[in-house]
């Protein structure tokens, strides 16, 4: 499996349905690790007993840099794993790889400079009810624009879709 994600990256091919396969289980180990993350930070603050900024700090002063390093570290790899599928699956549909990504990379990020994520925040209230208990809630959250999610569709369906050997000219020139 690691060589999967890691290995062979300026020769290895990798057909549709597996590309899906280990795509879903990249996804499903970060959900995963991030899920786990915040699991570990919420039974901190409980075993802490105290605020969530005083577990932040206590955490930051014993574990600060290596944590950050270590987010930084899985995220690079994260990324280096997913580009190493996308690079294998162009390879697999005979186009050229470097410049297959460089134009999906800028395509996007033009996309996301002509329709940028919307912004939303949420607030709540506070609620009192006759036991005297009351909460509140507040939320910043961005989501991409419309066409920017279509364009990351599109491009899914295209690595899933097309078969292999579809844009290879050798292969086309000697059948």
């Amino acid at each position: 499996m690691w060589n999967i994600y890691f290995g062979e990256w300026g020769t290895g091919r990798l057909k549709r349905l597996p590309y899906v396969g280990y795509h879903i289980l990249l996804m499903v180990l970060v959900f995963a690790v991030i899920f786990g993350s915040v699991a570990l930070v919420g039974s901190l603050e409980n075993v802490i007993s105290g605020s969530v900024m005083q577990m932040q700090a206590a955490f930051l002063e014993k574990f600060g840099i290596l944590t950050l390093l270590g987010v930084v570290l899985f995220f690079f790899a994260i990324m280096a794993a997913q580009v190493n599928l996308l690079a294998k699956r162009l390879r697999d549909m005979g186009l050229p790889v470097l410049w297959t990504i460089l134009g999906m990379v800028a395509l996007s990020l033009l996309l996301n400079i002509l329709f940028p994520a919307q912004h939303v925040e949420i607030s709540s209230a506070m609620i009192q009810t006759a036991e005297g208990t009351s909460a509140a809630f507040e939320a910043n959250a961005s989501e991409s624009s419309l066409v920017v999610k279509l364009y990351d569709l599109a491009v899914f369906l295209c690595l899933v879709l097309i078969p292999s050997d579809t844009f290879n000219r050798q292969k086309h020139q000697e059948g």
